[in-house]
């Protein structure tokens, strides 16, 4: 699956580009010399979408590379979207599950869910169901290994994401068997 077009992130400038990728590395070189780098913080702000503070500069590498921190804080704050339907919400989801998008948009579409879905907790159903409901015995045996049938399509999930945060999209098809009970909590 593929993000649908209105949905698309617009690509970067690549001279914004290689401008933040260089400041980006300034910053980390006067982080790194005990300098507060305050200057160079105000014009990463004056570009950049996400306000990022002083010790990201220090540690991000630790899990993500410079391209993923740099095209990430580019990348805008997803808002509520009104006119979201199933098939879009289905389709970035799918896009997300696939593992097919770069970090930086699966960082950014993951966070568009979430903010479709509020009081959801979309990561915690993608990746830990047994946390969302809040019952392992349901989605793994008892020695860890998660139970094959107990893994949701993408119909389902978008139905529990439905069901729990109360937002009913347009196009939602109404014989999606959900097979675990709604989580109070």
């Amino acid at each position: 699956m593929s993000i649908p077009d209105r949905l698309k992130l617009k690509p970067v400038d690549q001279k914004l580009l290689k401008e933040m990728f260089d400041l980006c590395d300034a910053i980390e070189r006067e982080l790194e010399s005990g300098e507060a780098a305050e200057h160079l913080l105000q014009q990463w702000h004056a570009q950049a979408r996400r306000k990022c503070e002083p010790y990201e500069f220090e540690k991000y590498w630790k899990s993500e590379s410079r391209k993923t921190f740099v095209l990430s804080a580019l990348n805008p704050d997803p808002s509520f979207d009104e006119d979201a339907v199933y098939s879009e919400v289905r389709d970035v989801l799918g896009a997300i599950s696939e593992a097919k998008l770069p970090e930086s948009q699966h960082q950014y579409y993951l966070r568009w869910l979430e903010v479709q879905f509020p009081g959801a907790k979309v990561s915690d159903l993608i990746y830990w169901p047994d946390e969302w409901f809040d019952d392992a015995s349901l989605v793994r045996h008892s020695n860890g290994v998660f139970k094959p049938e107990s893994e949701l399509s993408s119909d389902q999930i978008v139905g529990y994401l439905m069901a729990k945060s109360g937002r009913r999209l347009v196009g939602s098809p109404e014989d999606v068997t959900l097979p675990f009970p709604v989580p109070k909590s």
